[in-house]
C-alpha cells in the first residue's frame, strides 16, 4: 500500500528535519551554534565546541537515531525491496539538510547519513562498512578544508555503492538511496563551502 511507503517517507522527513546540533546547545546552554559559529552549522562539531563535549555527544547520538530510526522500522515492515525506499533512506537526510522546522535552513547531513545506514546494516552491513572505510581514510589523508574531504568521501561512497550493485551485494533500491544521500551531502557542503568562501572573501575586503 501506498500510504505505508508514503507514510514512512515523511516519517523519515520530520524525524529529520529534528536539528538536535542546534536545539540542544540552545535547551541545555542557551546558546545558538548557528549565531556563534563561523560556518552557523547545526552539527556535532560546533554543538561540541559551543556546548561541551558532553551535549555534543548527545547531539550525535540524535542525529544517528534519527537517521536509523524510520529506515530500521522500514527494513522491518519489509520495504527493502520496494520501490520507495530510496526515499524513504534519504529522507531522514533531506529533513536535516532542509529541516521542516526551521524554514528550510540546516545541516551538512553527514551524522545522520551513518544514522540511515545505521538502520538498515542488520540486512545491508556493506554501505556503513564502505563510508566508515571511506571516512576514515579521508581523515587520515588530512584532506582540507573538511567540506572538500566530505565531498571526495560521498563521491567514492555512491562508485563503491555502484560496485556493491553490480557485484549483487546490495539490491538496486539500496544502490538509489545511497545515490541521493551522496548527492544531497555533496551538494550540501558544495553550498557551505561557497558561503566558507563568500564570507573570507568579505573579510578580506574589510
Amino acid at each position: 500500500m501506498i500510504i505505508r511507503e508514503l507514510g514512512m517517507t515523511v516519517f523519515g522527513l520530520l524525524c529529520g528535519s529534528i536539528l538536535f546540533g542546534r536545539a540542544l546547545p540552545k535547551w541545555i546552554k542557551g546558546i545558538d551554534v548557528t549565531e556563534v559559529s563561523n560556518d552557523h552549522n547545526p552539527g556535532t562539531a560546533n554543538a561540541m565546541k559551543y556546548a561541551g563535549v558532553p551535549v555534543g555527544i548527545l547531539c550525535l547520538l540524535g542525529d544517528l537515531l534519527k537517521g536509523a530510526l524510520p529506515v530500521y522500522v522500514a527494513v522491518g515492515m519489509g520495504l527493502v525491496t520496494d520501490s520507495w525506499f530510496p526515499l524513504i533512506m534519504a529522507a531522514p537526510v533531506l529533513g536535516h539538510a532542509y529541516s521542516l522546522f526551521y524554514h528550510g535552513n540546516g545541516g551538512k547531513a553527514i551524522a545522520v547519513s551513518f544514522g540511515v545506514l545505521i538502520g538498515l546494516a542488520p540486512v545491508q552491513p556493506e554501505l556503513l562498512l564502505l563510508l566508515i572505510i571511506l571516512y576514515l581514510s579521508g581523515s587520515a589523508l588530512l584532506i582540507r578544508p573538511h567540506t572538500k574531504r566530505t565531498r571526495i568521501t560521498y563521491i567514492f561512497f555512491a562508485v563503491g555503492a555502484a560496485v556493491l550493485l553490480m557485484i549483487q551485494r546490495i539490491p538496486r533500491q539500496v544502490f538509489g538511496g545511497a545515490l541521493l544521500i551522496s548527492a544531497l551531502v555533496i551538494h550540501k557542503n558544495s553550498i557551505r563551502q561557497e558561503f566558507l568562501e563568500e564570507s573570507t572573501e568579505s573579510l578580506e575586503s574589510l
